[in-house]
């Protein structure tokens, strides 16, 4: 399994809640989705949408994909959160290639950076240090960034 390491940890740690199986239960969620956003999402978000779903972690959901019906009254799902953020004309101005996918309760949020694809499908996840206005590199691919999270707060 390519993302064995990672499972191990997930199932290690008691820094984030996650509910393994709760993913998601219908390839055409992803479908809706990704036609929606007019692009594919990453293979390493996919397969944590569809092996766990989500997770909360400091304070905040990291993202996944609900039901096509009930998108538009969960804070968790992708796609509400982007319907969100395209309704704000400063983000659609001075951020038009950031899809969120984590904004715990601090000061940061972290997205994928859509303008920047790696030839394996993946996004690097971006953190926004918001109280500084400082954008870097947090991880190469949405697997990396989990890992990474675990680490910190493990």
């Amino acid at each position: 399994m390519m993302y064995e390491q990672l499972a191990e940890k997930l199932e290690k740690t008691s820094a984030i809640r996650w509910h393994r199986g709760r993913g998601v239960k219908n390839e055409e969620w992803i479908t809706t989705a990704e036609s929606e956003l007019g692009f594919s999402l990453p293979p390493s978000y996919l397969w944590w949408i569809r092996e766990y779903g989500n997770a909360y972690l400091n304070g905040g959901w990291i993202l996944t994909l609900d039901e096509p019906e009930h998108r538009d009254i969960t804070d968790a799902d992708l796609i509400y959160m982007h319907r969100l953020n395209l309704e704000d004309e400063y983000r659609k101005e001075h951020f038009p290639n950031r899809l969120d996918v984590y904004t715990p309760d601090s000061d940061e949020q972290y997205f994928f950076d859509i303008s920047s694809r790696d030839e394996q499908g993946e996004f690097p996840v971006m953190c926004h240090d918001m109280m500084n206005g400082i954008i870097d590199v947090y991880a190469p691919t949405f697997a990396a960034f989990l890992e990474r999270l675990l680490d910190e707060h493990s």
